[in-house]
């Protein structure tokens, strides 16, 4: 097995939400596979399977061409009882939102209560929602003056390029409209950072969505406040993160980590039989001038916790005492490599390791589980104390340890906003 400390040399994405995840290397990596150069796309997505995926043996024989479509295709090959993840995309898009974090949409995330409140989960600062000022907590109450209620497919609702206009209540309780159009725009992976002063105790509070994006500057930014501000406490917000680049996800371990991680394995990739030359141990030897030297982290979780994100978890054990608050993680150990056909504008992504942790532990297929379980309290604003995650980790902090009130069936995970393709990553419409 070879060892790799330096983290820039870890590009591999791992990335998901629900049920579409992915992983990309970068063009400078190793091992990186080489460019797809075939007759049809169809070969290229059964000669790459045959090389690189990872349940090898699990791969049926089949004639690619006799597949109606490279989708088709993609579902014949995929090992179902335990590949949710192996997917095809346009390239063109997928560097677009791996490499330059940029999509396009309304870039709201939102939720559906069982009473049919349909509630905002987050909006993207540079996003149309963000621009005009929406926020997460707030209720979309109408779409073009049509009460969310009354409207039997929402779908139609956001595949829209003309202005449609929102009737919100906010977190105050006022009633606002907003005209807004689906646009292009840059992801913020970081979606809320403060500092909780509670009970004398500095608490720093990370809500990160995404490890996507050419740069760390958010994440820099956000450990500047917490180092400024002396925090003796960290709370990482990974609720909505499916995941992302590696080498992202190792900068924040470095950061989360402090001394303990610096020249420490924090994981391994195993490959394939074909591939096993290839596995590789990781971590970094970059002692990061704002990383944090903490005892204890906090991680929040649900179900849409996945890949990057579930790896960064499983990396500290080791290292540190860990709490996790939420819900059970979604469980993806594995990872996938990015196989480029251009001439089809083709992105693959089989999956094709899995990942450990320096002890070795992994295959949490059935998720991370959580030592308190809370729901996801959408009604309240990022860094409100009486946020019910938030809450919970504060309690624990101060010994008082409360159980949420709140109960799990009161909310649950929106499935009507429009998401097609790579619009399934980003988890915003």
């Amino acid at each position: 097995m070879q060892t790799i400390m330096p983290n820039n040399r870890l590009l591999l994405i791992l990335w998901s939400l629900l049920l579409f995840l992915g992983i990309s290397c970068s063009k400078e990596e190793d091992p990186v596979p080489d460019p797809v150069v075939v007759q049809n796309s169809k070969t290229a997505i059964y000669d790459a399977f045959k090389e690189w995926y990872f349940w090898l043996d699990k791969l049926p024989e089949v004639n690619p061409n006799s597949y109606s479509s490279d989708q088709e295709l993609l579902e014949a090959l995929r090992y179902d009882e335990l590949d949710r993840w192996s997917f095809i995309a346009p390239l063109d898009a997928y560097i677009a939102l791996f490499q330059d974090a940029e999509t396009k949409g309304f870039g709201v995330s939102m939720a559906q209560t069982l009473d049919k409140k349909l509630m905002v989960r987050f909006a993207y600062k540079q996003a149309p929602m963000g621009l005009v000022g929406v926020h997460r907590g707030w209720e979309i109450l109408k779409i073009d003056g049509v009460p969310v209620k009354n409207i039997p497919n929402l779908n139609v609702a956001f595949d829209t390029d003309n202005e449609v206009v929102f009737t919100f209540v906010t977190t105050a309780n006022d009633t606002v409209e907003h005209a807004v159009t689906r646009a292009d725009y840059k992801i913020n992976t970081v979606l809320h950072r403060s500092v909780i002063d509670h009970n004398g105790t500095k608490v720093g509070y990370l809500v990160y969505e995404s490890f996507i994006g050419d740069n760390t500057d958010e994440l820099d930014e956000a450990f500047e406040l917490f180092q400024s501000e002396g925090v003796e406490e960290l709370v990482i917000d990974l609720r909505y993160n499916g995941g992302g680049r590696m080498d992202i996800a190792m900068t924040l371990g470095e950061l989360i980590g402090g001394d303990e991680v610096v020249g420490q394995v924090m994981g391994k990739m195993i490959y394939n039989s074909k591939k096993s030359g290839d596995n590789i141990a990781f971590g970094t030897n970059k002692e990061n001038p704002l990383r944090l030297n903490l005892d204890r982290l906090f991680f929040i979780t649900t179900k849409e916790t996945a890949s990057a994100s579930e790896m960064m978890i499983n990396s500290m054990f080791p290292y540190k005492e860990i709490v996790t608050l939420g819900q059970t993680t979604h469980g993806k150990p594995v990872g996938m490599s990015i196989l480029q056909a251009k001439k089809y504008n083709l992105a693959l992504a089989p999956v094709t390791f899995k990942i450990l942790n320096a002890n070795d532990e992994g295959d949490y297929f059935n998720g991370i589980p959580v030592d308190y379980e809370v729901v996801d309290d959408i009604f309240k604003a990022w860094g409100n104390p009486q946020e019910a995650c938030l809450s919970q980790a504060l309690s624990v902090i101060d010994g008082s340890v409360i159980a949420t009130s709140m109960k799990s069936t009161q909310i649950h995970p929106v499935g009507i906003p429009l998401k097609r393709g790579l619009q399934k990553i980003t988890g915003a419409h």
